[in-house]
């Protein structure tokens, strides 16, 4: 009975820093049961905060509403710790053997191996810019002494993010950046007990320094960050994915059936790409998947399922798009060294279909 009588207090369109391809619905205070729930039957789930703007864009919606909290989707596991890259990237390599609790950021010895510490200790830290694959991403340095959320939130501020390290030679390469007196710095893993509802992979946290008890998490207006709660009703955050992605594995073709009106994915800007790869690596999907990208067989540029050319931003494998005469007519997203990139393959090939969902 309870959803009959919900009334949708505000929705707004993400901020410009996740694109448009999300929507954010804040609603009247409820139980955190309830909450939940009705995040999942009316919308796609309780929120996820993937970075510092949508925090800033969320608490300046729920502060204009006048509500004190809200609730988010950020739950605590006491005996679920994980480790996870900034960037989003998967672990599939680490140099560490110790344990933290709490929330923990690892840091590099001289010798290249990590060591997990408070996240609020202080320390160099390393970023990246990121290049058209990973060989050519560009390190650096920092040489400010700020927690690990901090040099976070600079790393994305002024280069792309924290590094993310996925083999011993990537491991080399940014031990060899430094100099001995410079050692033990930041690098992008994070370590902690932090889930998401809906199984996105935001290294994002912005928990007060007493944060309370609880397995719940609110984003307070008065003091701008984040605290812990067992129990209680709340005005409560959702989303809405604006990406559906197939069960099915289908042709290019049988794709474009599946889309119908909506359409197949087409990817507009960088945040359009941020937003879809969120989506992908929350379903854990790594194999290539159809997106709305097609070539003429006549003049041989590309374009999407719309008509539109493709570009002013692109993302093809290898930084160029496939030639003309020597090229696939259909393109995909597919992980190439653990960054998404944008190819072709024989339209004749079966794969799961990004959508756009209305």
């Amino acid at each position: 009975a309870f959803l009959s009588m919900l009334m949708l207090l505000c929705a707004f369109p993400l901020s410009n820093a996740a694109g448009r391809l999300r929507e954010f619905h804040l609603l009247n205070k409820m139980n955190i049961n309830e909450a939940l729930e009705t995040c999942k039957t009316k919308y796609t789930n309780i929120v996820t905060v993937y970075e510092n703007e949508d925090n800033e864009e969320l608490i300046k919606h729920v502060k204009g509403r006048d509500a004190p909290s809200a609730l988010i989707g950020a739950n605590t596991n006491n005996t679920n710790y994980r480790s996870k890259w900034s960037n989003g990237d998967d672990v599939i390599f680490t140099s560490f053997t110790e344990n933290c609790t709490g929330i923990c950021g690892a840091a590099m010895r001289s010798n290249g191996s990590w060591e997990l510490l408070p996240h609020t200790e202080t320390k160099y830290f390393m970023c990246y810019d990121e290049g058209v694959d990973r060989a050519s991403h560009d390190y650096s340095l920092i040489h400010l002494n700020k927690t690990w959320t901090a040099a976070q939130l600079y790393c994305r501020r002024h280069h792309t993010d924290l590094v993310s390290i996925t083999n011993e030679q990537e491991n080399e390469r940014v031990k060899n950046q430094t100099k001995d007196r410079e050692f033990p710095f930041w690098i992008g893993l994070l370590h902690d007990n932090i889930e998401w509802a809906d199984r996105g992979k935001s290294a994002y946290r912005n928990y007060s320094s007493k944060p309370g008890q609880g397995k719940f998490t609110i984003l307070t207006v008065l003091t701008n960050d984040w605290q812990l709660r067992g129990s209680g009703s709340f005005a409560v955050l959702c989303y809405k994915s604006l990406i559906h992605v197939s069960e099915a594995k289908l042709s290019w073709e049988g794709a474009v059936d599946y889309c119908n009106a909506s359409g197949l994915l087409r990817i507009e800007s960088k945040d359009d790409q941020i937003e879809t790869e969120r989506e992908l690596r929350k379903e854990n999907i790594s194999e290539p998947v159809w997106i709305g990208l097609r070539q003429s067989r006549l003049f041989g540029f590309w374009m999407w399922v719309n008509g539109l050319h493709v570009g002013p931003w692109t993302n093809w494998k290898g930084g160029r798009q496939p030639e003309h005469q020597i090229s696939h007519h259909c393109g995909v997203m597919e992980k190439v060294d653990g960054t998404f990139k944008w190819t072709d393959k024989d339209c004749r090939y079966r794969f799961r279909v990004v959508c756009e969902a209305k």
